[in-house]
C-alpha cells in the first residue's frame, strides 16, 4: 500500500551544511533534501531526538552571506543519523526568495 504524499512543497536533493541549536549545544549536520517547508538531514544527535522536539536550525545557503534561520519541529526519525524536520517559523521574504531560487537552480541542474 502506498503512503499518500503529504508534503505541500517538492523536496530537492541537495547537500548543504545545517547547524542545529539543541539544549544550548550546536550540532552540525548536512541536508539530504530540502524544500521551502522542511528538510531531511543527516546529523548525529545524542540523546536520540523525539518526534515533536523543536530546534533552531541555521542553513548555509551558498548564495547568501548569512545562514537562513528558522524554528523546526522533528517530524520523523530514520535509521542511523537521518531525521526529517518541518520549518515552523517562516523565513524573511528575502530568505524565502533566495531559498526558492536555490531550489529552482538545483532542480534544473547544470546549465
Amino acid at each position: 500500500m502506498n503512503r499518500p504524499e503529504l508534503r505541500k512543497t517538492e523536496r530537492v536533493n541537495t547537500t548543504l551544511t545545517v547547524r542545529i541549536e539543541r539544549d544550548g549545544a550546536t550540532i552540525v549536520g548536512e541536508t539530504v533534501n530540502l524544500s521551502l517547508g522542511g528538510m531531511l538531514m543527516r546529523v548525529v544527535v545524542e540523546p536520540v531526538p523525539r518526534v515533536g522536539e523543536r530546534w533552531t536550525v541555521a542553513l548555509e545557503l551558498p548564495t547568501l552571506e548569512q545562514p537562513l534561520e528558522a524554528e523546526a519541529e522533528v517530524r520523523w526519525i530514520g535509521l542511523a543519523t537521518e531525521c526529517g524536520v518541518q520549518f515552523t517559523t517562516g523565513f524573511r521574504a528575502k530568505q524565502t526568495w533566495a531559498l526558492g531560487q536555490w531550489l529552482d537552480r538545483i532542480r534544473k541542474g547544470p546549465a
